[in-house]
């Protein structure tokens, strides 16, 4: 997913398994207790490393330009803030 360098990442405060990173494209949530069924990407004949979206991989917020920190809210915990050159964003993924 990513291509260029991350520039922040934040662990879920009360979730260990979730993660928010961030690199200068867009922000990205990560779900890493989510594992990928071996034999679903068989049927689709996938091979690993070919640049798929991984089942990690639960939201991404784009639109920002060259974000810099990403942070999850310490009491409204689907709360994600970023800061950017672009300016600041707050959302709530729908699907966390």
């Amino acid at each position: 997913c990513h291509k260029k360098p991350i520039t922040s990442l934040e662990w879920h405060p009360s979730d260990e398994s979730m993660i928010v990173v961030s690199d200068e494209d867009a922000t990205y949530i990560y779900d890493l207790s989510i594992e990928e069924d071996e034999e679903e990407k068989r049927d689709e004949g996938e091979a690993a490393g070919d640049g798929s979206i991984p089942p990690q991989l639960l939201f991404v917020h784009c639109g920002s330009e060259s974000t810099k920190e990403a942070h999850w809210h310490p009491q409204i915990t689907s709360l994600v803030m970023t800061t950017a050159l672009s300016g600041y964003s707050a959302f709530i993924p729908s699907n966390l």
